[in-house]
């Protein structure tokens, strides 16, 4: 269940799941920015009935009104566009309106909720509605590094931060930004979503994208993006990935325990091991690329980029055998695609130390709760990670005094 990133849409950000990693959930924080001139259509307005004529357009209203940004105007519109043009599940049950083996999801999206909110997860009406696309992604992300820095591109915007995508609604769209970034002198990685989160700002439906998932891919899916719905700490997109990641692993596994769907489990826990192979492998190859390009940085920029090219090559060529999902693939491998792939990589220490340290205070494990707590200390931290170690004493692995 990897992860990526598409638009903000009003003052927070939005999170999704990505096609060209194989079954991993993605979310992050989306970006906003004045790319390109602004090309408006009739398509919302034309498409508006009924009483969410008033509500969708109101918060368009306001998104236009408030936030200058052509870029955000256009995305907000397609997000719109999206929601009017849902279906409630029980309609799409009732009448036919899905296939088998959709409507066989769809009844397991509702089992997914009920045990989410028993768990103390932020669902309300999330998941409630249908919305049935004519392609297999929602929208497209691009991201980018310079030849010869370990970091991303990012992009700066209020209340959000730095964020380290852009994520648009028309494919062409997002492959213009990336032939500009590509002239600036980028190397751009692009992706496709098969679904995103609002993270509250509106009640976020299922895309028949994610339908085409197995049982466990969409539960740890939903995990993954309920937890972000739940606690979100500003500024700290690494964090909460890492954070929903860790959770939708943790419930994955309890939720399986709980159906007693032991089939499901098998899967679930050998995905979960091919997933650590995956990490070791990403984490190696970032500090061998970190070495090489610190040891040829006196050489001209093409022998750079030459070693480079063949460092990640051979990584990929002798990449781990996966006995379940083959998370490293067969497509391109290139430097912004390899930094993207670490912010959805945890360090699962860190958090099972927390973990552990809760335990210790508050006995039973409930993922609601341990993120109250951990939203609490995140107020009182700079970052999401601090606010984590701050729930364990760093020498002693208990909890600090209060």
């Amino acid at each position: 269940m990897v992860r990526a990133l598409i638009n903000k849409f009003l003052d927070k950000p939005t999170s999704f799941s990505v096609v060209d990693r194989p079954q991993r959930t993605c979310s992050t924080p989306a970006a906003i920015s004045s790319i390109g001139p602004c090309r408006f259509t009739n398509e919302l307005i034309n498409s508006c009935v009924g009483l969410q004529l008033s509500k969708f357009l109101l918060s368009s209203a306001i998104l236009i009104l408030v936030l200058s940004s052509c870029y955000l105007t256009k995305q907000g519109y397609r997000q719109v566009g999206l929601l009017l043009d849902r279906e409630p599940v029980e309609n799409v049950l009732l009448e036919n309106k899905a296939t088998a083996a959709q409507k066989q999801k769809l009844k397991f999206t509702q089992e997914t909720m009920s045990y989410a909110a028993s768990q103390g997860l932020h669902v309300g009406k999330a998941y409630r509605d249908f919305v049935a696309l004519k392609g297999d992604a929602v929208s497209y992300t691009v991201q980018a590094a310079m030849p010869f820095e370990m970091k991303l591109k990012t992009w700066w915007f209020p209340i959000v931060g730095s964020v380290p995508y852009l994520g648009y609604f028309d494919k062409e769209d997002r492959d213009a930004a990336g032939k500009d970034l590509i002239a600036d002198g980028y190397e751009v990685h692009s992706g496709s979503v098969m679904a995103y989160s609002s993270l509250g700002w509106f009640e976020d439906p299922v895309f028949s994208s994610m339908l085409k998932r197995t049982d466990v891919e969409l539960a740890h899916l939903y995990f993954h993006e309920l937890t972000h719905r739940t606690l979100w700490v500003k500024g700290s997109v690494e964090f909460n990935e890492n954070l929903a990641e860790f959770m939708a692993d943790h419930l994955a596994e309890e939720f399986f325990n709980f159906l007693n769907r032991g089939s499901e489990l098998v899967d679930l826990r050998q995905e979960n091991l091919d997933y650590a192979s995956f990490r070791l492998w990403l984490q190696k190859l970032r500090a061998d690329l970190e070495q090489n390009l610190n040891a040829t940085a006196t050489l001209p920029a093409s022998v750079r980029l030459a070693k480079k090219e063949e460092l990640i090559s051979l990584a990929v060529s002798h990449k781990p055998i996966f006995k379940r999902i083959d998370f490293v693939g067969f497509g391109h491998w290139n430097l912004p695609r390899i930094l993207g792939a670490g912010l959805y990589a945890p360090d699962i220490t860190r958090f099972e130390a927390a973990k552990i340290c809760y335990q210790r205070t508050e006995g039973a494990f409930r993922v609601g709760n341990f993120l109250k707590s951990l939203g609490k200390a995140a107020e009182k931290t700079d970052t999401g990670f601090e606010a984590l170690e701050s729930m364990c004493h760093p020498s002693t692995g208990v909890p600090p005094s209060k």
